[in-house]
């Protein structure tokens, strides 16, 4: 391209972020109106001078991310910056001021870490972990569901680090599986990252001030996810993360949303009053574990009351449910036999008996070497000694019985009788012979 000449405008729909023609109006996907796409002024430039950014890896209906590198020590990040357009909001920007005091309160391995936070040219940004992996709705988009035993460690590491932030007085509000990242570490493989406190709340625990950013009814969240009351616009506490926590364990296991109507107030509608259906019947060919069944629904209970009243329990439950599973056996291989009947009732079980029948009458056609032969076997009493061992012996056939006329004694005694027969006969004709 001539230098000098202008690259053609776009126009990006702000909520798709797909990008179109200048001289489009609304997004053809979702028919929002579309807004023009200004030149990216942050790329290469140097915030708080030690942050270059690099490129846009991600965007959302309130901030932009970059990936970054922190040129003092080479060290690759993630630089989530407020959207140009929502600088002159004070709730936006209080909401996004916000989340860097939710962040900055939590040190867990299973947090996403944020090393700083800063404002460049009027825009507030946050400076955190760069994750290179998946999340788990990517994981759950390409193999159709989790293995059971792989979703125990990654939420039992999930829960553990909303427990941690329990602690220190932060609700997240905004669990779903695109906020729990996993990456691989040395020596720790999936290894869960919780991320995105963008719409946090600070509990009068927290030791921070926390902002009045909110009205009673104000809805916000991800539907699919959200607890009954946060549905209906209540009062919030740590049980509604649980309840969250819930949708997300359902949907990895079945590679369904628990609850998920044609529209967002359908789906919202759903939260509050319907319950999600068996594992057995929306994934009949996974047999899922009862046990795994029980700890979900119980997160899922549409009354805070009624489900686990803290992370901690929530996290302990499917520790033992892990251990338990982790030590039953699997089924045994299933028999080759086909041929065997069943047992008739109140008779023998001869089903070993036959095979160990069979299994004799493959022996007996192994030929057996002599005690003159070259394998140098001696033979004891009934058993057969050689160098594999010593095995039961195979009894020598008997010789077949000869046919009578094949013995001499049998041969001498009809010509004995013959003679004897014939001299009878002589006698009495002599004697016949006289009388008359």
């Amino acid at each position: 391209m001539t230098e000098g000449v202008k690259k053609p405008q776009k126009k990006r729909c702000p909520k798709c972020h797909r990008e179109f023609p200048a001289q489009s109006v609304i997004c053809e996907a979702d028919s929002t109106l579309l807004m023009l796409v200004q030149e990216d002024t942050l790329l290469n430039a140097l915030l708080g001078e030690k942050y270059r950014v690099l490129n846009e890896v991600g965007r959302g209906g309130m901030s932009v991310v970059y990936k970054g590198v922190h040129e003092a020590v080479d060290r690759e990040v993630a630089i989530k910056i407020l959207q140009s357009q929502l600088v002159s909001d004070p709730t936006s920007v209080k909401r996004f001021q916000q989340e860097a005091q939710a962040a900055s309160l939590l040190r867990h391995e299973n947090i996403i870490k944020m090393y700083d936070f800063g404002i460049h040219d009027g825009r507030p940004y946050l400076v955190m972990d760069f994750l290179t992996g998946d999340s788990l709705s990517d994981i759950i988009r390409r193999d159709n569901q989790v293995d059971c035993q792989r979703a125990i460690r990654i939420f039992i590491q999930a829960t553990d680090a909303l427990a941690h932030a329990h602690r220190h007085g932060v609700i997240h509000r905004d669990l779903k599986s695109s906020n729990i990242m996993l990456v691989d570490e040395p020596g720790k493989p999936d290894m869960a990252k919780v991320v995105d406190f963008g719409i946090a709340k600070l509990l009068p625990n927290s030791g921070r001030q926390s902002q009045n950013l909110t009205q009673t009814g104000e809805i916000f969240g991800s539907p699919i996810y959200m607890s009954p009351e946060q549905c209906m616009g209540h009062i919030l506490d740590a049980r509604s993360d649980i309840y969250s926590m819930g949708t997300m364990v359902y949907e990895s296991l079945t590679g369904y949303p628990a609850l998920m109507g044609k529209t967002i107030v359908e789906t919202m509608e759903m939260q509050v009053r319907e319950t999600p259906k068996p594992f057995a019947e929306i994934r009949p060919d996974l047999q899922l574990p009862k046990e795994m069944e029980a700890i979900v629904l119980r997160a899922l209970e549409k009354k805070p009351d009624n489900r686990y009243q803290s992370m901690e329990e929530f996290r302990d439950a499917l520790v033992h449910v892990g251990k338990i599973l982790a030590n039953r056996k699997p089924p045994g291989p299933r028999s080759t036999v086909t041929n065997i009947s069943p047992p008739e009732k109140g008779g023998q079980d001869l089903s070993k008996a036959r095979i160990a029948a069979g299994v004799e009458s493959m022996k007996l056609k192994e030929p057996v070497a002599t005690a003159s032969g070259k394998s140098a076997q001696s033979q004891t009493g009934t058993q057969i000694k050689d160098k594999s061992g010593t095995h039961a012996a195979v009894p020598k056939p008997e010789a077949p019985a000869r046919a009578f006329y094949e013995s001499p004694k049998m041969i001498i005694i009809l010509i004995v009788v013959l003679i004897l027969v014939t001299a009878g006969g002589f006698v009495a004709m002599q004697m016949t012979g006289a009388r008359y």
